[in-house]
């Protein structure tokens, strides 16, 4: 098996665990609250601003052969950028209102850290596990949700052939890029690994709960806010 066969099984119950949170059966399965909804779309929208120059961080230390795939990335996230703000003018929810809450503040600090201070390879081990723990978190919400659905675009984006073969590609390159680094590289992009698995679960629970800054009182935390919802 190559690297990345390797981690997803060894961190296998930690992956189901993501692929099993609460907040991807509600939204597959009609239940989610639009107030939970929500939450997630503002903080993921925060997200995926920082991811743009997470990207260029990359594409400035990419070999010639990955240059052209970076470009093609960032201009996707700029179009989900777009989706976001058009699926928020039609069940209007305010995107721009909300703070990073904790989690969400702590993901894209560690996106952006690995991006400027680690090697290539590891950094690239960010992005092919951030972008292979959506596309088939998606999934599992595609296979039964309504396709009368308002959320039903976001699945689409995620769960679609052509973001299953920009993983396939991340998945590939990330297997040539581990199998030319030393054993302690690979350690290293094998904790990488495990930390966005990590990550990306606890964003799902920021999703559900809200996992505001710890040490604050109520009148201080910020709550996403929403119009309709």
């Amino acid at each position: 098996m190559g690297f990345c066969a390797d981690q997803l099984a060894r961190l296998d119950k930690l992956w189901e665990l993501m692929l099993r949170h609460p907040f991807l059966l509600e939204t597959r399965d009609g239940t989610i609250s639009d107030a939970r909804f929500a939450r997630w779309m503002q903080q993921d929208y925060l997200f995926v601003e920082a991811a743009v120059p997470f990207l260029t961080t990359l594409l400035h230390h990419a070999p010639p052969e990955h240059e052209t795939p970076h470009r093609e990335a960032i201009e996707a996230l700029h179009e989900e950028l777009d989706l976001f703000r058009e699926r928020a003018r039609t069940t209007g929810v305010e995107l721009d209102v909300a703070e990073p809450a904790f989690i969400c503040h702590a993901y894209i600090q560690f996106l952006l850290a690995t991006a400027h201070a680690r090697p290539y390879a590891e950094a690239y081990t960010v992005l092919y596990v951030a972008e292979k723990a959506y596309h088939e978190s998606w999934r599992v919400v595609q296979a039964k949700i309504d396709p009368g659905s308002r959320w039903l675009p976001f699945v689409e984006n995620w769960a679609g052939e052509a973001f299953a073969s920009y993983v396939a590609y991340l998945e590939q390159e990330l297997d040539r890029l581990a199998s030319s680094a030393s054993a302690e590289e690979q350690a290293r992009m094998a904790d990488l690994f495990e930390l966005t698995v990590r990550y990306e679960i606890a964003f799902w629970e920021l999703a559900m709960t809200g996992m505001e800054w710890p040490g604050l009182g109520e009148s201080e935390s910020v709550d996403p806010v929403t119009r309709g919802v």
